[in-house]
């Protein structure tokens, strides 16, 4: 009777599955290398302080401002503490402190009216007396990172994280105020990726985006006060319940004509609200 031997394992399957596992063993060490390699300090270089203005590129801007229309179709939570309607606009600043931060925050008492700023730690830095100030009139405090460049801030998972932390420890020194609030330079849209966003929650950050864009940064005069009007318009006709966040820039041509902006806004009905950590925040 003729013997059957055990069936031998084809060659070309052992090589196969050597070369899975190698694959997959690769994968495993590159995920662990990058979890634990260094953090990129957004601060390597000193960086350069210069006016608000200088840090938007309107090329980038104008990219963002096309998917701005893509905002939440949901209610806003209101705040204990603030009275919040369909009539409430949300006015933010970014890219500031700056030389010209002063004037812009004498606007905003004259008309009893309360602001969110995102700031940069640089600028933090250069004009701390700013800072000091509006945090003790009751404007909120938020961060926009340090470099506003969108090849180191977007550069990496780790980076715009980075960049939040060293600003927040930088307004931590400056007022010992805290905050958890960011917006992230251009929008989060098209740049910030599901891994930046995932590392921004784990450290705690909350990041928002706006729905109404001045184009401050492009006009640099009065038309994006006619601009804001607009946009306003179009919501209260089609999303009157929208929440209504201005992004605007801290800027001398923006403080120079902010004073008619918001008068036109109260002759229209409009209050005037700050962001807060409890509200579902606006992101695209």
């Amino acid at each position: 009777m003729k013997k059957v031997s055990k069936k031998q394992t084809p060659y070309n399957t052992i090589f196969l599955s050597k070369i899975i596992g190698l694959v997959l063993l690769t994968l495993f060490l590159f995920f662990i290398w990058d979890m634990s390699k260094p953090h990129l300090q957004a601060t390597n270089g000193q960086a350069k302080i210069v006016t608000s203005s200088d840090f938007r590129d309107t090329s980038i801007s104008l990219k963002a401002k096309d998917h701005s229309a893509r905002t939440l179709d949901q209610q806003f939570k209101t705040n204990p503490n603030q009275q919040t309607t369909n009539q409430t606009v949300f006015l933010t600043f970014d890219d500031g402190p700056s030389a010209t931060s002063n004037q812009l925050l004498n606007v905003l008492k004259a008309h009893q009216v309360k602001a969110t700023f995102f700031m940069l730690g640089p600028q933090i830095q250069a004009h701390q007396a700013a800072v000091k100030r509006l945090y003790q009139e009751g404007h909120q405090l938020g961060l926009h990172g340090m470099t506003h460049d969108i090849n180191r801030f977007y550069q990496n998972s780790e980076s715009p994280a980075n960049e939040m932390r060293e600003a927040q420890r930088i307004l931590a020194s400056v007022t010992g105020g805290y905050t958890r609030l960011v917006r992230t330079p251009y929008g989060s849209v098209p740049n910030l990726t599901y891994d930046q966003k995932v590392r921004l929650n784990q450290y705690g950050f909350i990041y928002w985006d706006w729905t109404i864009d001045s184009l401050d940064w492009r006009y640099k005069n009065s038309q994006y006060v006619q601009e804001v009007l607009d946009q306003l318009q179009m919501f209260e006709k089609n999303k009157p319940w929208e929440p209504k966040v201005i992004l605007m820039h801290d800027q001398p041509s923006t403080t120079n004509y902010l004073d008619s902006l918001i008068t036109q806004l109260k002759a229209r009905g409009y209050t005037f609200a700050v962001i807060n950590e409890t509200m579902p925040p606006v992101q695209h």
